[in-house]
């Protein structure tokens, strides 16, 4: 039986059965699951035969649980609970398919300018370094941020110690510089970005700029080339990320060589519970949306046709076929959810169709990125150096020829979480990195803290004590924040892991910072940290000028939902802003 609703919103939408754009349609028609959308009725009934084995899959089923209430067993994550925080982070490091490099990011991106609440000047002059960058999205973000009335010339140094997160950040560039067409280039950045496999005639596209690319320099010597008519890209990496530019673009792995890999880390059978856990706190047309990018890899709304999706995407594999990342990574939880649904819905994209959503928000982000390249003048400088070396350099002179001179003072720097203890620490990237910073008003050095809580007391709400978390339980009922699940140790575990959103753990981070001597540095390099910041929000999920006692908000329950279920955030990171004492 052919079960539809239909929707009166007038979009411009993809029909997908046709996978065309229909303009002006103020009628669609989806199945039950709402994981797709039709032109008309006829439309969704040629469809049919193929979506029903979607729309009736068994993770859909109201009398869909997790496998260890189907087995009658203790799930293997309650081993955990009663663990200190320390314990468990010290655990997590254990666990091989739970660390890996992020290529994708774990928090939001940010813009690290908020050019319209510091400088406001369009035609202002600007040096952002990226110490730590990781992928491309904080700089994708702050750079279509500027607008298209944006005037100013921009410097952008953009390092990671990781050779291959620079290599993937270099094609991305030439993909997104180089390609005329910006619609074409979006495309194929986004499944090289994101997709565990492609279109083979992208690989071969890339292939193609890398190879052009390397010619421009001799093994390890700098690298120069232009991203169209404003824009130039400075590659000053070592032999190493070199031949990663290579092997990311060419044919390194099969398709069944990269299939099973993909499922050996997705699929893993001693991660069940853990994936069951998510599934769990899901709405049924989310657990197959999830399950679907777990099983294919590919960021494409859902029931779009992927045939062509013929060749694997080496730069998310090491070269020898090993998976890089770690088997829950995943890309929503690099962008602003609530952006990712607008867009979606701009395109006719159903809720439910979180990835299709993702897909029309990439688009739109990567259009644009690609766009302000032609339109403004940056100068990308990327870098494969460790972040406090790299500082030290510039300091010295070394890439002046390059057009780093050692005057040179950044108005930004964003040093990611490189300050964290288990890191390179606070005092010696203030130091190092505090000398390069501009002095003015507006410039600042920004970052975060993501694994604090570990070296804090009552850094999260478990370690708080017994009364703290009681009071947090009691608070989480009373605005139905605690979902029931199948029973009540899963509904307690599940409760938990929000616990920090009402949480204010701002007294315990100023103790670790002052623990960790954070008065003597700003004495020793005149840098003071902000109270009130003018760029990024002291926490994930509030205002940028809000106090730093502020909780994460959630203006209703879809919006609660979405950010605690659709991602996995810890919900303790802290960011910072030094600027110079006045």
């Amino acid at each position: 039986m052919l079960c539809y609703v239909t929707t009166t919103v007038a979009v411009i939408m993809y029909c997908f059965h046709q996978w065309t754009t229909i303009v002006r349609v103020t009628r669609s028609f989806t199945p039950v699951c709402k994981l797709v959308s039709y032109c008309s009725k006829e439309c969704q009934t040629t469809h049919w035969g193929i979506h029903k084995r979607d729309c009736k899959d068994a993770i859909r089923s109201s009398n869909w649980k997790p496998a260890w209430i189907v087995e009658g067993r203790v799930p293997t994550f309650m081993n955990k609970t009663n663990m200190s925080t320390a314990e468990e982070f010290a655990q997590r490091f254990q666990e091989k398919l739970a660390i890996g490099l992020s290529l994708w990011g774990n928090i939001p991106a940010m813009d690290i300018v908020n050019l319209s609440n510091n400088e406001k000047a369009l035609g202002t002059n600007l040096s952002l370094a990226f110490a730590a960058s990781g992928d491309l999205r904080h700089v994708v973000t702050t750079v279509n941020a500027l607008g298209p009335e944006y005037t100013g010339q921009v410097n952008i140094v953009l390092n990671d110690f990781a050779a291959p997160l620079v290599s993937r950040n270099i094609i991305l560039l030439l993909i997104l510089g180089m390609i005329p067409d910006e619609v074409v280039a979006a495309e194929i950045a986004l499944h090289f970005w994101y997709s565990v496999f492609m279109p083979m005639e992208y690989r071969i596209r890339i292939l193609s700029m890398v190879s052009s690319l390397l010619k421009n320099g001799g093994p390890g010597e700098p690298i120069v080339t232009a991203l169209g008519s404003r824009s130039s890209l400075t590659c000053l990496v070592p032999v190493e990320v070199q031949q990663l530019l290579i092997s990311s673009a060419g044919p390194m792995l099969s398709v069944d060589q990269a299939q099973v890999e993909h499922e050996r880390v997705r699929t893993a059978p001693t991660r069940l519970d853990y994936r069951d856990r998510m599934y769990v706190g899901l709405k049924p047309s989310h657990r197959l949306a999830f399950l679907e990018f777990r099983r294919f890899g590919v960021v494409l709304p859902f029931g779009a046709v992927n045939a062509h999706f013929n060749a694997p995407n080496p730069s998310l594999f090491s070269p020898s076929g090993e998976w890089l990342q770690t088997d829950y990574a995943d890309p929503l939880e690099s962008w602003d959810l609530d952006k990712i649904f607008e867009s979606g819905r701009a395109h006719g994209a159903q809720p439910e169709d979180v990835y299709g959503c993702l897909y029309f928000f990439l688009s739109d982000q990567l259009r644009t990125f690609a766009r302000r390249i032609r339109e403004h003048r940056i100068s990308f400088y990327v870098f494969n150096s460790e972040a406090c070396a790299l500082a030290e350099d510039i300091i010295q002179g070394t890439y002046m020829a390059y057009g780093i001179p050692p005057t040179l003072r950044f108005d930004r720097i964003d040093v990611s979480n490189i300050m964290d203890p288990n890191y390179v620490g606070t005092r010696p990237v203030l130091d190092v990195w505090g000398p390069l910073l501009a002095k003015s008003d507006n410039a600042a050095l920004t970052g975060y803290f993501m694994n604090w809580m570990a070296y804090a007391e009552k850094g999260c709400a478990v370690d708080a004590g017994v009364a703290v978390t009681r009071k947090i339980m009691e608070e989480m009922v009373k605005k139905n924040r605690v979902q029931r699940y199948l029973d009540p140790n899963t509904t307690a575990a599940i409760a938990m892991s929000n616990f920090d959103t009402f949480y204010d753990n701002s007294k315990a981070f100023s103790r670790f910072l002052k623990d960790r001597g954070l008065e003597i540095v700003e004495r020793e390099t005149k840098l003071k940290l902000r109270e009130k910041h003018k760029i990024i929000p002291h926490r994930v999920r509030t205002p940028v000028d809000g106090r730093s006692d502020a909780l994460p908000q959630f203006a209703d329950d879809e919006t609660w939902y979405r950010h605690t279920r659709l991602v996995n955030m810890t919900w303790t990171e802290r960011f910072v802003e030094f600027a110079y004492a006045k």
